[in-house]
């Protein structure tokens, strides 16, 4: 660590680090646009000039070294005044569609205009440039070349991250455009991080275009359950005046697990996790009825997309009425795995198998009972067709279940992913269905208390 000075102030910061990540731990923030921590420094947008003492000229931020006892100036009159010029530059030609902008709210051409410029265009918005609007890239990507400002940070990530070269840069100087490369479409698993990293609404989500203004949603951070991986998310969703709470998108929370990204099939995972409006409280009392009379006859299934405190509950209840309690984790899809680029994808889709196997709940199903109650929390209950039995209750949260309980996402719950980090995972919001623990409390009759001693021996 060395000391460097900012606007007159001292800032210890890593000699090795990059100035603009460094200084952005201490909520200093430098203005930039092609920068980015997964992506490397690329050095052309020149949103990042600042005036650094001793050099004749301003420096880019991203790619300027830290050295001990370095003085620059953010807020210096020339640093505004180079930084004011870069944002003249950007919004020559682009179309100010801020209102009809889905990046509107989550802009850093707006950020930084709000902040640092705040000029009238000196170029009416019939002089401006047209450019391509609403080009289809594959994959739901939609690009606009108005408003790009060439960052080309969707093009080093097909070629740093992915490693399938889908995009390029076409033209010279004032020419210079995105393109796909050869004219093949994105075809990549990871493609909706491009519209994450673009910072300026270039590239939209076909998925979520006009759907609802950022600034509606509600942000919770939350675990992905699409597999064992457990990369982190922020679950955006909203409630309307008379309508249900819904989800609208996940988005990639940085991590250590998954870094800045995710992969699309978590991503578009937010359409299974709908509200189920369903009544099942009869049939939950009808079963915790015969339960408390004839519970030996049955055995319990728990499938590893259940959290921990779910599966001890499970424990609880199958001592209580001395059931057979089995596990079973494989939802294996060896296809999902990736050979190259980021590698986040795990062949098993569920998020707690590990959980499973360390509370000690056997997947020996040789002796099971012909009655069965399933607790599985995913799409289907498909992988139930490799049993024999005679009866057959599928507690579970999608609507092909005997009784409809909350989702994984509409729940708190800890989960252990891949590498047995502990990773918990919490509600976007109260379901209109039972949680997992309120039907076991209702079957045994108590409430069932998370043994947290369990979390303990994970952490």
């Amino acid at each position: 660590m060395v000391e460097i000075i900012v606007d007159g102030e001292k800032f210890s910061v890593n000699e090795k680090g990059n100035l603009i990540t460094e200084l952005k731990k201490h909520n200093i923030e430098i203005p930039h646009f092609c920068y980015h921590e997964a992506l490397g420094v690329s050095g052309n947008c020149r949103m990042c000039l600042i005036e650094v003492v001793g050099q004749k000229r301003p420096q880019i931020a991203c790619d300027t070294p830290i050295k001990d006892g370095m003085e620059i100036k953010i807020n210096s009159e020339l640093t505004r005044a180079v930084q004011r010029g870069i944002l003249e530059l950007e919004f020559i030609n682009h179309p100010l569609d801020c209102p009809v902008c889905d990046q509107a709210g989550e802009c850093d051409l707006q950020d930084y205009y709000m902040k640092f410029d705040l000029q009238d265009s000196k170029v009416s918005l019939a002089d401006k440039v047209k450019k391509g609007k609403r080009e289809d890239l594959g994959s739901l990507v939609i690009h606009d070349e108005e408003r790009c400002v060439l960052c080309r940070r969707c093009v080093r990530f097909t070629q740093i991250c992915t490693q399938t070269n889908e995009l390029a840069v076409g033209g010279r100087g004032e020419h210079s455009h995105i393109m796909l490369m050869n004219g093949k479409k994105i075809d990549n698993p990871y493609a909706g991080n491009i519209v994450d990293i673009c910072p300026v609404g270039a590239m939209t989500s076909a998925d979520f275009r006009f759907k609802k203004r950022v600034w509606h949603l509600q942000k919770t951070p939350a675990i992905c359950q699409g597999c064992e991986r457990g990369c982190a998310i922020w679950i955006d969703s909203n409630k309307a005046k008379y309508q249900d709470s819904k989800i609208y998108r996940f988005r990639p929370r940085e991590s250590s697990v998954n870094g800045y990204f995710i992969c699309d099939y978590g991503r578009y995972s937010y359409k299974d996790e709908q509200v189920i409006k369903r009544d099942d409280s009869a049939k939950i009392s009808a079963l915790a009825l015969d339960l408390r009379t004839n519970g030996d006859q049955y055995d319990i299934l728990a499938s590893s997309s259940l959290s921990l405190e779910e599966m001890s509950a499970l424990k609880i209840l199958a001592n209580e009425f001395n059931m057979g309690l089995y596990g079973f984790s494989d939802f294996r899809d060896e296809s999902f795995k990736d050979e190259i680029g980021l590698k986040l994808r795990v062949p098993n889709k569920t998020a707690n198998r590990v959980g499973l196997n360390k509370l000690g709940i056997g997947r020996n199903l040789d002796k099971k009972s012909k009655n069965l109650i399933v607790f599985h929390l995913g799409r289907d209950f498909e992988f139930i067709n490799k049993f024999e039995f005679d009866n057959l209750i599928k507690i579970g949260s999608n609507s092909d279940a005997d009784i409809v309980c909350a989702s994984s996402y509409h729940r708190d719950g800890h989960t252990l992913n891949i590498d047995e980090k502990l990773r918990f995972s919490k509600g976007a919001f109260e379901p209109l269905s039972p949680k997992i623990c309120d039907i076991i409390a209702e079957f045994i009759g108590r409430r069932v208390e998370f043994d947290m001693s369990i979390l303990k021996a994970f952490a």
